[in-house]
């Protein structure tokens, strides 16, 4: 019995990825999976509604020890083996709980860089840090990085314990057809659509997005379409942006989509200008449709486009490092259809759903035979 600590306050990468690993272990026959969420909402509800055992630990009106009792309860009710913690607070909470409650082993995937300033500008991350390095060095088993680049930074900080597991997605259907005919037939008649996709917070630079449309208005030949898609804190502020450069019929922003995918199908091309990323599912499922990828060189992103083989990888981070990119892409369709063709195959190859189950079973089944249990929970 394997019990995911999970926030679950939005539905993000980690909670995305959380859900497909949930649900690939819940449909096999060796380790039967449970969770606690933070939060009421989405990955609670999808996972409810698959048969996962789901108990909310409600951090809007729960204090820290309520929380810990919650998921000590939860843990000794469903007779937990090993804890696995998706997140700062939860590999805090969920350790404590953990450890409380007896339970021998736990694991942590590392879904991306953090998220705020560097430590020497901000005491109090500086402290949070440190005790999640405590935690994770003292308090738990494995830590799960999820691309090379997170893979070679947290083995300096948890030597020995530290694996590589990419994320993944079920890719179990035909290969699609790439989109970019459509544009090339349609580019004079019809906007070509450039999306962004993510929660509208400052580390994933909407602002370079918004200024990059602006310019691929000023220099194609053809119209184009911004297309937002996520919400967050910086929806007005970034609304207020587009309406001062007069983009308001330019750029449009369709808020938080629980299934994005069909949105992804319209687009042309999507732009990804993030300042660090970890491995952002949005790409695989860029990479599953075929739609063009232009991202900047940073984190995962360049294993996910196979170093510019699969995507258009930009390291001059400006607008106008992401327009060029974006127009040459509009513009070689050749070029670009073959990108997008090897993208398809490279997901496949590296990213693969039944593959990424694998490797987390094994680790699961590794750290539950050290610990001398007779029998594995197995589903009934």
């Amino acid at each position: 019995m394997v019990t995911h600590i999970i926030s679950g306050d939005i539905w993000a990468g980690a909670e995305s990825q959380a859900f497909e690993l949930l649900s690939g272990l819940q449909s096999g026959l060796a380790i039967k999976p449970t969770a606690v969420v933070f939060n009421p909402g989405l990955i609670m509800d999808k996972l409810t509604n698959i048969g996962i055992p789901v108990t909310c630990a409600d951090e809007r009106r729960l204090s820290t020890i309520e929380i810990i009792k919650v998921i000590r309860d939860h843990l000794k009710s469903n007779s937990t083996d090993i804890v696995h913690t998706h997140g700062f607070k939860e590999n805090v909470l969920g350790t404590v709980a953990q450890k409380l409650n007896g339970v021998p082993r736990s694991v942590r995937t590392v879904h991306g860089n953090p998220e705020t300033a560097p430590v020497w500008k901000n005491p109090k991350r500086r402290i949070t840090d440190v005790l999640d390095q405590l935690i994770g060095r003292f308090g738990q088993d494995t830590i799960v990085a999820v691309s090379s680049q997170l893979e070679a930074h947290l083995s300096v900080i948890y030597p020995g314990k530290t694996e590589k597991i990419y994320n993944f997605i079920d890719i179990n259907f035909e290969e699609p057809e790439s989109n970019h005919q459509i544009l090339t037939e349609n580019q004079i008649s019809a906007p070509v659509s450039v999306g962004l996709v993510g929660r509208l917070v400052p580390v994933k630079r909407v602002d370079i997005f918004i200024e990059t449309i602006e310019l691929l208005r000023n220099q194609l030949s053809f119209p184009i379409k911004g297309v937002v898609i996520g919400d967050g804190p910086l929806m007005q502020s970034l609304k207020i942006q587009v309406k001062k450069k007069g983009l308001e019929e330019v750029i449009e922003f369709k808020g938080f989509i629980e299934n994005p995918t069909e949105e992804l199908k319209k687009l042309n091309a999507l732009i990804m200008p993030s300042d660090h990323e970890g491995m952002p599912m949005v790409l695989l499922e860029s990479l599953a449709n075929k739609i063009p990828i232009v991202a900047h060189a940073v984190g995962g992103i360049p294993e996910i486009l196979a170093s510019g083989k699969a995507g258009f990888l930009v390291s001059n981070h400006c607008p106008k490092g992401y327009a060029e990119k974006v127009e040459s892409l509009l513009t070689n369709a050749k070029t670009t259809r073959n990108i997008s063709d090897f993208g398809f195959q490279h997901l496949k190859k590296n990213f693969d759903r039944l593959t990424g189950i694998e490797k987390y079973q094994s680790i699961y089944l590794r750290l539950y035979n050290n610990v001398g249990i007779d029998n594995l929970s197995l589903r009934p």
